[in-house]
Parts: structure tokens; C-alpha cells; sequence
């Protein structure tokens, strides 16, 4: 039972269901810490340190505050143990860390944490040959996932060609179409494939 207070055990029968023996049992409130830094970049890994039952399929995520019990957003499953790194939402603001019950899905403990915006520059030049390799320099925050990537300025946020992942660092190198026509260079979140920053670049027609 996920629930505490006064329980039985019953011995059942297959053959109709009927209890052959029962035994009174008090299931008590879980003990449940979470420690976490109280703030961290939205879409980043935060350190949570956490002490629990570790019940089967028990987990850890981080939510949107007012988030209704029993939603969530990536999570990791505490049997992988303590601390985790589990990943913040990707829009700023506040949040929380949630201890969630396998059973149920009930909340066992909470921890305000803040997800603040990243700072994220990007330096491209202004113009370019089509289809030429581009050198970009950039700053963001690296979260998992993230990458850069040069699209028509018309393209839909979320649409990428040629990628380069920010975790190889700056500078990046990337092809741009092979169109010419007004672009945008892109640093795009792994997590919810969102638009962080844009660049303007008018890609020309080769000589």
C-alpha cells in the first residue's frame, strides 16, 4: 500500500477469494530527502541528492511549479541511486523536484529549485557563400542535446538541415543551404527542440 495507517495481511484463496488468515500491519510515511542547489539553468542536469525507500519504479523528476501531482518531465528512476543528474525544465521560471511513488504516482517529497534562462550569443558573418561552410562562434549552455544548426529564415523553429552538437564546443563549423536566400543561424535546445537564440546570415550565390 502507498498510503500509511492501519492495514491487514490476508491470506487468500484462488477459489473464491476468501481470506484463510489475516494479521494486523501499520505501514508508515516514507522518510524522503531531497537536497538540490536552489537554482540551476532551464534544460540543465541538476544535481539531486535524495534518501528514500527506492520502492520499485520510484523516481525522480523536476516539473514546472503548479504542475498537478502525479505529471512529470524526464525523470530517472531512483534504483539508479544517489546523487542523480536529472534534467530541469526547459522554460525559466520556478520549479519543483519531486520524489514520485512507483504506485500511485504520488508525491513523497518536494524542493523548490528556480530554472533560470541560459545566455546564449551567437557570431556569424554576415554574409556567405551557399552551401558553404560556416564558421560560428557561440556561448550557451551546453545542455545535453543541444546543438546549432542554419535553416532558411522562413523555416518553422524546430526545423534544422545540417546540425553541429554544442557539445563539441565553439567555434562550430556548418553547411548552410544550398539555396541562396535570407537564413538564420540557430542554437537549438535538446530538450524540447526549442529556438534559444538566431542569427541573421544572407547566404549569396557563388560566383
Amino acid at each position: 500500500l502507498i498510503e500509511p495507517g492501519p492495514a491487514e495481511l490476508r491470506y487468500m484463496t484462488g477459489q473464491d477469494a476468501k481470506v484463510l488468515a489475516r494479521r494486523a500491519i501499520t505501514i508508515v510515511a516514507a522518510a524522503v530527502t531531497l537536497e538540490a542547489p536552489p537554482e540551476e539553468i532551464a534544460g540543465a542536469s541538476v544535481p539531486v541528492t535524495w534518501t528514500g525507500p527506492n520502492n520499485p519504479a520510484d523516481y525522480i523528476t523536476i516539473v514546472p511549479k503548479g504542475t498537478p501531482d502525479g505529471g512529470y518531465n524526464r525523470y530517472l528512476p531512483t534504483a539508479k541511486g544517489s546523487p542523480l543528474a536529472v534534467d530541469a525544465p526547459i522554460d525559466p521560471g520556478p520549479a519543483e523536484i519531486r520524489y514520485m511513488s512507483g504506485q500511485g504516482a504520488r508525491v513523497l517529497a518536494r524542493q523548490p529549485i528556480l530554472a533560470v534562462a541560459p545566455k546564449v550569443t551567437l557570431h556569424a558573418p554576415a554574409r556567405a557563400p551557399a552551401g558553404s561552410i560556416v564558421t560560428i562562434e557561440w556561448t550557451g549552455p551546453k545542455n545535453s542535446g543541444d546543438y546549432l544548426t542554419i535553416v532558411p529564415k522562413s523555416a518553422r523553429d524546430g526545423a534544422s538541415l545540417q546540425t553541429a552538437p554544442a557539445a563539441r564546443g565553439s567555434p562550430s563549423k556548418l553547411g548552410g543551404p544550398a539555396a541562396p536566400g535570407a537564413c538564420e543561424v540557430r542554437y537549438m535546445s535538446g530538450q524540447g527542440n526549442r529556438v534559444l537564440a538566431r542569427a541573421d546570415i544572407e547566404l549569396v550565390a557563388a560566383p
